[in-house]
């Protein structure tokens, strides 16, 4: 995440935050950065939970889609 952001700061493409997700196939993690801050969920999502994984990535689309038109999406 740290990687993305510094490439796209360095391409003069800045970015508001990015999206972490960690997973092993059935168990779901997610992390947010925006600028020097890391956000944790600290739940952890089973993929019997599809719903809400789901839900997570919706509400994440969603907020890409009010972003700065020109933001890269990573």
């Amino acid at each position: 995440m740290v990687a993305a952001q510094r490439f796209n700061t360095s391409t003069g493409n800045p970015i508001s935050w990015i999206l972490g997700v960690v997973t092993t196939g059935s168990n779901w993690k997610f992390l947010r950065l925006e600028d020097q801050t890391v956000s944790i969920d600290f739940d952890e999502y089973l993929i019997s939970q599809i719903g809400k994984i789901l839900g997570i990535f919706t509400e994440s689309l969603k907020t890409i889609g009010r972003a700065t038109v020109g933001d890269p999406i990573i």
